[in-house]
């Protein structure tokens, strides 16, 4: 008896390390997929990048559905499309919030929120984390508040805050419909996801009387950026149906290095206190593999 309780603990402990590491690969595909989509917005404007990646990113999940184990599953496929809308409007207010404002202050909002609400639902229904988990994660939302509060004037911060509120909270509760989608259904609520979500920004679009596709020069950089946001979809759901709580807050790793990217690419204002900020994101993101 002893040994079967000792070998559930370790798998138990290999499912949240693997559901962290998940999470953690998740946020460099999501920073790869920002760079490339920024780039298509900075030269025609987020609802363009944005319809146009997430247009990619459903067929980057649909190919990986029909490569990988899976059923269509109705139940989970309603899961998905739910969870798409949040995900359109997290993305076209995420870009748009980096077009007038910077990535060191959207990036951190949206990250905090889309964290803050998967992992507290997770917490709640499921099992409780250790308190190292907890404090990991406390520090981490502690982290990225304060990077936003050390934002600069040039970032324009009154102007970003709102459109990022609007981003995480779209990111936050459409992560929340992943946390219940069962393992046998694989990859196919991800296309739904995907599928809703160009829908949601196509109707922005459309309403706004904006066009929907970018001139073909902008091509690789559509194709790279919808590519890496499938991505993050999907290893962002591996790692949720490992261990839910710990890879909702490795993820939250994406705006410590979409702060970096938009430094060193597209000229983004840092301050000191940003800094600090995004090394308490790193320190709790640290607890939170630990635990």
């Amino acid at each position: 008896l002893r040994g079967a309780v000792v070998s559930r603990r370790s798998h138990a402990d290999r499912g949240g390390i693997v559901g962290a590491l998940l999470g953690l690969i998740a946020a460099l595909t999501i920073t790869a997929g920002d760079f490339f989509s920024r780039r298509v917005t900075n030269e025609i404007g987020p609802i363009v990048a944005a319809s146009s990646t997430s247009f990619l990113a459903t067929l980057t999940t649909l190919v990986f559905a029909f490569a990988t184990d899976g059923s269509l599953i109705a139940g989970d496929m309603l899961l998905g499309a739910l969870s798409g809308i949040g995900f359109g409007v997290g993305i076209a207010t995420y870009l748009h919030g980096v077009y007038i404002s910077s990535s060191s202050v959207v990036a951190p909002v949206n990250a905090s929120l889309a964290t803050l609400i998967p992992f507290s639902y997770a917490s709640i229904v499921g099992a409780v984390p250790p308190l190292v988990a907890i404090a990991g994660a406390v520090a981490t939302i502690v982290g990225l508040i304060f990077v936003t509060v050390g934002g600069a004037k040039a970032s324009n911060v009154r102007g970003g805050f709102p459109v990022a509120a609007a981003s995480g909270l779209g990111y936050g509760f459409g992560t929340v419909f992943m946390i219940n989608l069962d393992d046998t259904s694989g990859n196919w609520p991800l296309v739904a996801q995907r599928g809703i979500a160009v829908l949601v920004v196509v109707l922005y679009a459309l309403a706004r009387r904006r066009p929907l596709l970018p001139p073909t020069r902008f091509a690789p950089n559509v194709i790279a950026g919808g590519f890496f946001a499938g991505m993050s979809s999907i290893l962002l759901l591996a790692g949720l149906s490992l261990n839910a709580p710990a890879a909702s807050v490795t993820v939250a790793l994406f705006p410590a290095a979409a702060v970096v990217s938009g430094r060193l690419f597209f000229g983004d204002s840092v301050s000191r206190p940003q800094v600090v900020g995004l090394l308490i994101v790193v320190a709790g993101t640290v607890g939170i593999v630990v635990a």
